[in-house]
């Protein structure tokens, strides 16, 4: 477990370790685990736990931790893609199918010839800011979709909880040291901001499941 020598704050870091899972159980609970886009985010919810819990407890060497993040977050950026792609203009779309192809094929074969436990924080920024992007070129065909109901909609707080957290990772990564929260020394005040910016993210995710929960779901 991760120790900043307050334990209030330690604590609340066990407990947003395990917030990923309220979204998950709200959705299995509301029986919407086969309607998209709630299926993929229960997933995503799920991954984002493993990765973190599995961090939080010191289940892993350095390692092995490397693996699992380095594995999930590529299955992270997939599902995303899959998520959002439909919210796109055709032509947006089909560029963005080969550029997926063309960006996985490459990371694959970096990983295969480095070794999948490497840490490597420009690729891990690299990975993130292909995610904001996906997320940026979403959001305004979507607004103009959903127009005053823009709210109502679970793309829209996914989108925006991601980026919320995406942006305050990638501002922590490069203006100190690497906060990438998988290996190496713990920097405890990047952990604290992160998982608090997790939190945010997560009771986003919450709010699009419990705003749309009976509105029409979007096919991904």
């Amino acid at each position: 477990m991760v120790k900043t020598g307050n334990t209030f704050i330690d604590y609340l870091l066990l407990i947003i370790t395990f917030i990923p899972l309220v979204p998950a159980l709200l959705i299995i609970f509301q029986k919407d685990h086969s309607k998209a886009p709630f299926n993929i985010l229960m997933v995503l919810c799920i991954l984002d736990f493993i990765k973190g819990f599995s961090y939080q407890a010191s289940l892993l060497d350095p390692i092995n931790q490397n693996i699992i993040t380095n594995i999930i977050s590529l299955l992270e950026l997939i599902l995303f893609i899959q998520l959002f792609k439909n919210t796109l203009e055709k032509k947006i779309k089909d560029a963005l199918k080969i550029f997926q192809i063309a960006f996985l094929s490459s990371v694959f074969t970096w990983f295969s010839i480095k070794g999948w436990g490497q840490n490597n924080m420009i690729l891990d920024s690299l990975l993130n800011g292909v995610l904001i992007s996906v997320l940026l070129l979403s959001l305004p065909p979507l607004i103009r979709e959903r127009d005053l109901g823009i709210l109502r909609s679970p793309l829209f707080w996914i989108a925006g909880g991601t980026l919320f957290y995406l942006l305050i990772a990638l501002l922590l990564e490069w203006i100190g040291p690497c906060c990438k929260i998988i290996s190496g020394p713990v920097y405890t005040e990047d952990y604290v901001f992160l998982s608090i910016a997790a939190l945010i993210r997560y009771l986003l995710y919450l709010l699009a499941i419990l705003v749309t929960s009976k509105e029409t779901t979007v096919d991904t």
